[in-house]
């Protein structure tokens, strides 16, 4: 097993075995909300906001950073469900589909280059997701794009990257998968704005 599969198969595993006690303490959480006397208050609507948001978080991550089995799909609804609930604030995603599931290793490499993108956005903005059965565009509308150029160039070109940090490991992984199964990204930035377009590299966009 080679050291990608081996580390995305550990990535797996530690989000599988975080939801399930994440998952009963909010169900803890609705239970009090429940009893009787018990009020509303803000901190425990801040408790339960804060574990929504980390459960999101892990769904996604699970999808982006764990195995995607050739042979899986990956079910469109899923995927407008999980960045709905996990994109909430600045940065948001809205999906239109022109085929019916994605590949689990096509839509992994979707859900790597969303991240990516927000990385890109530090002042937020909307992303507009159009998948096809041949290509994927990624069109934001920004308020101010900051794209470090260095990790794009990765991604796009494969130039290597020196001292990669935690929180640009989706560059890394998502120039991975590209390579592992065939695809390429095209990526243009303007000062508020970006596009994206993920083909496959024996496939030309029309």
């Amino acid at each position: 097993m080679s050291a990608p599969d081996l580390s995305a198969l550990v990535s797996a595993r530690l989000c599988h075995d975080l939801i399930s006690p994440m998952g009963a303490i909010r169900n803890g959480m609705e239970l009090l909300q429940m009893a009787p006397g018990e009020a509303a208050s803000p901190e425990r609507a801040l408790i339960a906001e804060s574990l929504e948001t980390a459960l999101a978080k892990l769904r996604y991550f699970r999808l982006a950073f764990g195995p995607a089995d050739p042979q899986a799909r990956q079910a469109f609804g899923e995927a407008v469900q999980v960045t709905d609930a996990m994109f909430t604030g600045r940065f948001t995603v809205s999906w239109e589909t022109r085929g019916i599931d994605m590949a689990r290793p096509r839509a992994r490499i979707v859900f790597l280059a969303i991240l990516c993108l927000e990385k890109s956005l530090p002042m937020g903005g909307n992303l507009h997701v159009v998948v096809s059965d041949d290509i994927a565009e990624f069109v934001v509308e920004g308020r101010r794009t900051a794209a470090p150029e260095a990790l794009w160039r990765h991604v796009t070109e494969g130039f290597p990257v020196e001292d990669l940090r935690p929180d640009a490991v989706q560059f890394a992984l998502l120039r991975e998968a590209l390579t592992a199964t065939g695809h390429r990204i095209e990526a243009s930035f303007t000062e508020t704005g970006a596009r994206l377009l993920l083909t496959e590299v024996s496939r030309t966009p029309t």
